[in-house]
């Protein structure tokens, strides 16, 4: 809308006067246009926001910008490609353009948006960064055109527990309940019945019982915990073995890194009767691609069936 000024004024600016009789002032005449424009834009923002114009209320443009609605869409198009169109439709992309838009799907990958047809646009993390997956969910967000592309302003989400669990960053912030009940990488597992020959150092294999929640992409397989990435960091490893029946023998547990031993433990019974008894533990950094063992050793002189063996290990944080 443009400024109206009086008839006959060669000043585009020029101010209305009223008439003054006194003084001899005739009084500006006012064109059409200048009644007829501000009407015009008024009842045009008023109907955008879904207000029904009427001469009872003036305070209906007001109630028009409270609503929202002017900067208010529906999102359509898809996931990733969304389109969206504003009742007032802007002619450009201007810096500072806010727009809320009610989301319908999850997005999966970077996302863009094609406002009132004005071109594809790219809709990132406030850094400018791309967006995750899930980093839109159904409901409200709330935009902001930056000259590029299109910011995310509004608050993150709380993250799911199986996001926690599965360690996605950048999608949700972690509550102090889900903090609470986020799973640490670990494996734990516990006797069978295994052969272990007399005088050298063997790896447990058989096992009665597993358990195992890995955040990255550890393993745990034939005995041996394997470091994969996401994982890595400061572990604790335990190891305990007891036996009976070894006479006056002795035996010898270690837990090895990559083949060398980190923790160790072993003593000689002194009856037949007596228990033997061995329990290592070690809190260790661990990289991708270590290796870890728990092992036992004997010295009875024949093979010692052992059924009573428990091995664990915990990631208790970053190195």
């Amino acid at each position: 809308m443009e400024y109206n000024p009086p008839f006959g004024s060669l000043d585009p600016d020029a101010p209305y006067v009223d008439r003054n009789v006194p003084g001899a002032v005739v009084g500006s005449k006012v064109p059409a246009a200048a009644v007829e424009d501000p009407q015009r834009e008024l009842v045009a923002l008023i109907g955008a926001a879904g207000i029904a114009p009427s001469d009872a209320d003036r305070a209906q443009a007001a109630k028009a910008v409270q609503s929202g609605k002017i900067n208010y869409a529906a999102a359509g198009g898809t996931a990733n490609v969304l389109t969206a169109a504003l009742t007032l439709a802007p002619t450009a992309y201007t810096v500072g353009l806010r727009v809320v838009l009610l989301i319908a799907l999850a997005n999966t990958g970077a996302v863009t948006l094609n406002l009132n047809g004005l071109g594809a646009k790219a809709v990132t993390k406030i850094d400018g960064s791309a967006l995750m997956a899930n980093h839109l969910t159904p409901g409200l967000v709330h935009l902001e055109y930056d000259g590029t592309r299109f910011l995310v302003m509004s608050a993150p989400r709380p993250a799911t527990q199986a996001e926690a669990d599965a360690g996605v960053s950048d999608v949700g912030y972690i509550t102090p309940l889900i903090s609470a009940k986020k799973k640490a990488s670990y494996m734990s597992a516990s006797s069978g019945s295994q052969s272990i020959p007399t005088g050298v150092f063997t790896t447990f294999t058989s096992f009665g019982a597993v358990a195992t929640h890995f955040q990255g992409a550890s393993t745990f397989a034939s005995g041996l915990l394997t470091i994969g990435s996401g994982d890595e960091g400061v572990w604790y490893l335990g190891f305990s073995a007891r036996q009976s029946g070894l006479g006056t023998a002795g035996q010898a547990t270690q837990i090895t890194v990559n083949g060398v031993a980190v923790a160790s433990d072993g003593a000689q019974t002194n009856s037949g009767g007596a228990v033997g008894h061995s329990s290592p533990s070690v809190a260790v950094v661990l990289n991708v691609g270590d290796v870890v063992a728990f092992q036992v050793s004997q010295s009875t002189g024949g093979s010692v069936t052992f059924n009573s063996y428990n091995l664990s290990a915990a990631r208790i944080g970053a190195s």
